[in-house]
Formats: structure tokens, sequence, C-alpha cells
């Protein structure tokens, strides 16, 4: 027994001064923050009611209530900012220790301010986001020089003409996701059209961003299914569950997700690489890879191998594009088809403007665009419809870090120190912010096809879906492009059910289960996603009688 005694005496003797040493280091990081804020209020600046000890997390459990479980974040701020209409702008929030000192933008103007004027920096919270999903250093987390060289060598790549020229090899996949549907149509079953689609856009990416045919819309392919594991394992700031969010399993699986991904991506560099090497024009720029390749070459000469530095970096990029470049893109294409399915006279115009543009056949549109790539960009209404789809349900929101001496100045003269902040660009916020939008949650395509002067007429940096400046998103063209072949290759054969209704039957529940009265509201999956992977049936649409 005194063995045991002694035992334990040692254990906690061993155990408490660093228990002691973790717990003060908590209070101080909490002192600092609290201090912030404390100034921050002496001021009278815009925030919830607050107070030292715990900040404004009293104020979250009132405002989820109002929400679905599980729904984004940025959503419960959305809601709190209709609180400061005064302002119309901006306020502060302490959610430490769960997130970082915010400034959350809610006004296109402060937004400008942030992302164009000031150009303030990606922050160091950024980093933790993506690190599991990229690996290292990306363009969306580099600042300075860094980023900039890095930025021009893709900024050919991901051009209005290079992009075009991907055509074919979209509507190679395309033509594989509408068999899925047809198959799907016959079958009549639900399914997840969302996990679908990300199969899908996977396969797009890889092809234009890496020239890999990763075949996961008939198949497994390791380097996709590790990157959608990282994802689907990767915690964000909604997740308060401490057992999920400090979840032990979750850096093993990352870090065997990432050695695979980096495995592939290796291998697929050196092919690209040797295409390079062989001189031969028909290898060449079959990918955005293959161009940040030769612009990199071009100043240095040519080794037997790529360089070591140039593939880590260059693993980091892929990554980056893998994930933003298929996670993104499939949530816009999955509510695109939603709100057509909802919106049956914006389908109709649609459906009237891809008769005119690729003719009569509901499956013309490939061949068409095979030979005539150009047409996309004379689908008028259909690009009114995604800009509409991106305002209603961006598939996510900017982050910047505040600097000494940097203010925002609201359109009544009153001015926010950024310092010590990272300032939180609330897209969804910004999007449907009724002093700028009229009737803000409808879904009114004609937005984007009036004159200036027009009531409904976009406020000027108030539609923020890929940013704006500098820092835009380097793959919007692509984007764009990816979205409307898939619309032009589907809207016409399918009709899309949502079976939320049946679901709800299933899984029975007495919580809220609308955000802004739409039932198929978004969730954080890497990207914003519709919750439970929207659940739907599909079927064919009769043809026209010749």
């Amino acid at each position: 027994m005194a063995f045991f005694g002694l035992s334990s005496a040692l254990v906690w003797q061993t155990a408490l001064p660093p228990a002691l040493c973790l717990l003060a280091v908590f209070f101080y990081k909490m002192y600092k923050v609290r201090m912030i804020f404390y100034r921050l209020q002496k001021q009278g600046l815009p925030m919830p009611p607050w107070d030292f000890g715990a900040g404004h997390l009293q104020t979250l459990p009132a405002l989820l209530e109002k929400l679905p479980k599980g729904s984004q974040q940025s959503d419960a701020f959305t809601l709190l900012s209709y609180d400061f209409e005064k302002t119309d702008g901006c306020f502060y929030i302490d959610a430490w220790p769960f997130t970082s000192p915010l400034l959350v933008i809610t006004s296109p103007d402060l937004a400008t301010q942030v992302c164009q004027e000031h150009d303030l920096p990606k922050p160091q919270i950024l980093h933790a986001f993506f690190a599991p999903l990229t690996g290292g250093e990306n363009i969306f987390t580099m600042n300075g020089a860094e980023w900039k060289r890095s930025r021009a060598l893709f900024n050919h790549g991901f051009s209005a003409n290079v992009m075009l020229d991907c055509t074919p090899k979209i509507i190679d996949e395309a033509d594989i996701y509408v068999a899925l549907l047809r198959e799907r149509a016959r079958k009549g079953d639900t399914f997840s059209l969302d996990k679908v689609t990300c199969d899908y856009m996977m396969d797009v990416i890889g092809s234009t961003a890496l020239n890999a045919h990763f075949n996961s819309q008939s198949g497994h392919n390791d380097l996709a299914a590790a990157m959608r594991s990282s994802i689907d394992w990767h915690c964000q700031d909604e997740e308060l569950n401490p057992f999920k969010r400090w979840n032990p399993m979750r850096p093993i699986i990352e870090w065997h997700n990432g050695r695979t991904m980096n495995r592939h991506i290796n291998v697929e560099l050196d092919k690209r690489y040797e295409d390079w090497k062989s001189n031969e024009p028909s290898t060449r720029a079959k990918s955005v890879m293959d161009i940040a390749i030769a612009a990199y070459m071009g100043e240095r000469k040519a080794s037997e191998k790529l360089d070591d530095s140039f593939k880590a970096w260059a693993t980091a990029q892929i990554r980056l594009f893998l994930f933003a470049g298929h996670d993104s893109t499939a949530a816009t294409i999955v509510y695109s088809l939603y709100m057509l399915s909802k919106h049956p006279e914006a389908l109709a115009k649609v459906r009237a403007e891809h008769d005119e543009v690729f003719g009569g056949d509901v499956d013309s549109a490939a061949q068409v665009l095979r030979e005539h790539p150009h047409l996309i960009n004379k689908l008028t209404y259909t690009n009114a419809v995604v800009k509409e789809v991106l305002r209603l349900f961006p598939p996510a929101s900017g982050m910047r870090g505040g600097l000494p001496g940097v203010f925002l100045q609201d359109k009544n003269g009153n001015k926010f120190p950024t310092e010590g902040l990272n300032l939180w660009v609330v897209h969804g916020a910004i999007q449907r912010n009724p002093h700028y939008w009229p009737d803000p949650h409808s879904f009114l395509p004609e937005r984007w096809l009036v004159e200036p002067g027009h009531p409904l007429y976009p406020p000027k940096g108030g539609w923020r879906a890929f940013e704006h400046g500098p820092r835009n998103c380097v793959g919007q063209t692509l984007a764009m492009l990816d979205t409307k072949i898939t619309l032009a290759m589907t809207v016409r054969e399918f009709d899309v059910h949502d079976q939320y209704a049946e679901y709800d039957r299933l899984h029975p529940s007495s919580r809220i289960k609308t955000v802004f009265g739409e039932r198929a509201y978004q969730v954080p999956q890497g990207a914003a996603h519709p919750v439970h992977g929207f659940p739907c049936k599909v079927s064919m649409r009769p043809r026209k009688a010749v």
C-alpha cells in the first residue's frame, strides 16, 4: 500500500507543474483577449452584451436556438447583424477560446475597405484551417512577395482563354455525371446529389488542374478519397462538442491522408515534368500545372528531375485546388439545380435559352460546346441564375487580419479599430443585407439583368462570392464555367425533386429545420454544403417529338 501511495504522489508531483503552466497560459491569453474588448466596449463600439468572464459566449446559446443544429456559424452572425442596424456594417465578437477576437463585417462598403482599399493580410488563423487540407503554405494563406510570386505562376493557367480550352475535358466528365443521373432516374431511388456532384467535380479539377484522370465517379481513387476524408474529418469553429473538436484520431487520419495525397501528386508532377522536357508541343499546356511548370522553368535550366522545393510548393497548391476547386463548385451546382426546381418560371427561361443556343434536342449541348465552346458565354440568363444562387448560398466567407493604425469608417463617419482582431467578411450577411438588397432572401435572377438605377440593381461591392481586389479567387472563371456547362447538360433532360419531406418523416425532430425559410440550409463541410447531402430523386423529362 505504501508503494501505491508513493506512486500516486509521484504522479501528482509530475503532472501538477505542467497542468499549472497550461492553466496560467490559458488565463493569460484570456486576459489579453478580454482587455481588447474591455477597451472597445469603453469606446462604445458595437457589440452584443459583454462581460469580462464569458465575453460574448453568453450571447450564443439564445442565438443558436433560432437556427437548426449544425447550421453554419456565419448564419448566426447574419441574424445577429440585424441587431446593429444603426451602425449597418460591423460589430465586434469575443467568442474566445473557441475562436479569435473578431470584427464581423456585414456591409459592402466596409468589405471593400478591408479587401481592396487596405488589402489587409490573410491572418494566422487560416493556417490552422487549411493545414490538414493543403499540407503547407498556399496561395490562399500566403502574404507579401511570396504570395505575389505564387499567384503569378497561376494567373495565365486560370485565364479565361485557357479555361475555355478546357471545355472538352469538362464535358468528358459531365458525360459520366449525366449517365449516372440517368441511372438514378431509371431506378427512381433517393440519393445524395451533393455526394455525386462532389465526385464529379473532383474528376473535373483533377483533369483541368493536373491532367490526371481520377475516375472518382465510376470507382475509387486514393488521392480523391484522401481529400474527401480530410474534409469529412475537418473540424471548424461551429463544432462545440469537445469530444469531436479534440478527437485524438483526427490528427492521425489527417496525417495518413496527407501522405497519400502527397505521394500521388508527386507521381503526377513527375509525369508533367517529363512531358515538359519532351519538347513536344502536343504534350504541353494540358493543364494548369503544366503551365505553372513551364513558367517556373522559364528562368531555369532543365535538370533530370523537378527540384524538391518546387515539388513541395506545387503539392500544397494542387491540394488547395483539389479542395477549393471541387468542393465549393459542387455545392453551387447542387444549389443551382435545387433553386431552379423550386422556381418553375426561372427553369422555363433557362431551358428556353438553352434551346435557342444549343438547338432543341435535350442532349445537344455537349456536342455543340465541344465544337463551339465560346457559346457558353451566350447563356445570359443562366449566368444570372448562377450569380443569384451564389448570392443566396455563398460557399465561404473572407478573413483578414487587422493592423495597427488601420481603421474602417462607415457612411456615418464612425471609425472601427482593427488592431489585434481578425476581420471576418461574412459574405452571407453582406449579400442578404436588407439595406442594400431589396427582398434579400428571395431568388431573383433578374437582379443581374437590370440596368443601373433600377431598384434591383446590385450594390457596388455587394456580391462577393469570389471576393474582390488582388486576392480574389484565382479559379472563379473555372468555377463559373463548370457550373454553366453542367446546367447546360442537365436542366433540359432532368427534373430534380428534393426529398426533405421524406427525410423529415424518417428522422422526426422538434427542432427548427430552416434558415431564412430555406430547408436546404448550408452546413460547414469544408465549404458550405446543403444539409443532409441534399437528398433527392431525379426523373427524365419527356423528349420532344421530332
